[in-house]
């Protein structure tokens, strides 16, 4: 007998209806957290209502919720009549019974419900998703995405037959298996709405191209790419190190920022740090952030620190902001004044030109630039500017990047950069013109941050965009 079978039992000799009905709500609830660790689960006064729902599920970052409707019995025609009034909002059904599927109303049950996008499940067939999670992880995905968006009668026995299809399906999709990796895509595409049936698919796609397999060779799914949305990468990253940078390089080909920084946060894997050696030179940011602080790391190592892209150094943390400056992490920590002599000499170490410069004593506020020389950071006038100005130092410095004419704006006092109106950059750009304004790095701290980005420089890189 189950876990859930056994509550209900105790339950059901309690005298109090009241006591009784909060605590099937609570082993219900306990029962779904197992199945999805990230779900949020509202309970509300209502019980076996025809209208309320008991439960109503949502989830981190989505606007969607689903309500569940809890019945103390299986009757399929009650269920039936529960679809036609219900169905508008895809609710979950749960009795509190384990589902049997043995006449034609059952048959009619699943064929509607599956059309209509309900889900009508028990207790006990998110018993049995939780099983099997312990032997396929990938089964964790599919419980949330069931929740989510599952649909249809889905019994114990149908829970634990999709769950070992999908898992050996992830298994065959390593290994480029035409045929296990087809069950699993046709389970999903049966037990899911077209948007969670999409992103699990996905996720084989990716894992199927990851093998070396050829894209085309895939399984027909219908809208089926090898974009991971950050669920699927959050897995796959979370996976047991995988050392073959082939399959990391393949996983990494489309993927962007943004998705990346959906993580919000994640450590610094061997994963992580596999995926990125491979194409952390594609990828672009709106702005970047230099950060003072020591960590115990011999090389820079990548992770994703409050939903920004970060490297972390032996002395410091950069991160790189996907889409707005405002995503830069705040600190508390001081910047030390720059001085004109000092941006000299950072930005002879980095080979970085510099057309513009505003010095500030925090009264008066000069900015000095030249419209001939695209390099005004050794001009002797510049020097003496800021003499004239009692106490000033380096506000803001304005960078060119490459040879494209396009410029980067490094704001010393707060230790960011970023450009003007729409301007993005690629990693390596930031890393290589704008970093070194902001902080002073070595010849070798300069040559680590830009190898652990990739194998183009920033030039290579402008060329491209």
């Amino acid at each position: 007998m189950s876990q859930f079978a056994d509550v209900i039992r105790y339950l059901a000799s309690d005298e109090d209806p009241r006591s009784r009905i909060s605590a099937i709500k609570n082993a219900v609830v306990e029962n779904i957290h197992a199945a999805d660790e990230r779900v949020k689960v509202a309970v509300t006064d209502h019980f076996n209502h025809t209208f309320v729902p008991d439960l109503i599920l949502s989830w981190p970052g989505e606007t969607e919720s689903r309500s569940v409707f809890l019945r103390t019995s299986y009757r399929a025609w009650d269920l039936l009549q529960d679809l036609d009034m219900l169905a508008s909002e895809r609710p979950i059904l749960m009795p509190l019974v384990p589902i049997e599927v043995d006449d034609n109303t059952s048959a009619d049950l699943e064929q509607q419900s599956s059309e209509q996008r309900t889900l009508i499940t028990d207790p006990y067939g998110l018993e049995a998703l939780d099983r099997q999670t312990d032997t396929a992880p990938v089964v964790s995905l599919l419980s949330h995405a069931l929740l989510q968006g599952g649909r249809g009668l889905i019994s114990s026995d149908r829970a634990t037959r999709i769950s070992e299809e999908v898992g050996a399906g992830f298994a065959g999709a390593q290994h480029a298996d035409y045929e296990l990796t087809s069950i699993a895509v046709q389970a999903a595409e049966t037990a899911l709405d077209s948007d969670r049936a999409s992103q699990l698919n996905r996720l084989l796609h990716a894992v199927w191209i990851g093998s070396g397999a050829s894209p085309s060779q895939f399984p027909a799914a219908t809208g089926t790419t090898a974009i991971l949305d950050a669920a699927n990468l959050r897995f796959i990253l979370e996976l047991p190190d995988l050392p073959d940078p082939g399959f990391w390089d393949r996983i990494g080909r489309g993927l962007r920022t943004e998705r990346l920084c959906e993580l919000g946060d994640f450590p610094p894997s061997d994963n992580l740090q596999r995926l990125l050696a491979g194409c952390a030179y594609r990828l672009t940011a709106k702005a970047c952030r230099v950060i003072n602080a020591s960590a115990s790391v011999d090389s820079p190592r990548w992770e994703v620190v409050n939903g920004t892209l970060t490297m972390r150094t032996s002395a410091r943390r950069i991160h790189f902001a996907p889409r707005y400056v405002r995503e830069l992490p705040d600190s508390s920590l001081s910047v030390p004044l720059v001085t004109t002599t000092e941006l000299k000499t950072r930005a002879d170490m980095a080979s970085v030109m510099i057309s513009e410069v505003k010095m500030s004593n925090g009264d008066s506020t000069i900015s000095y630039g030249s419209e001939e020389r695209p390099d005004v950071s050794a001009d002797q006038t510049l020097i003496a500017v800021e003499s004239a100005i009692q106490g000033a130092s380096v506000v803001e410095a304005i960078a060119r990047v490459g040879s494209s004419g396009k410029t980067v704006r490094c704001n010393l006092r707060e230790g960011t950069a970023a450009g003007n109106s729409n301007a993005m950059y690629y990693v390596i750009e930031l890393a290589e013109v704008a970093v070194p304004l902001l902080a002073r790095l070595s010849h070798e701290e300069l040559a680590d941050v830009s190898a652990a980005i990739g194998p183009r420089s920033a030039e290579e890189s402008t060329d491209e965009a």
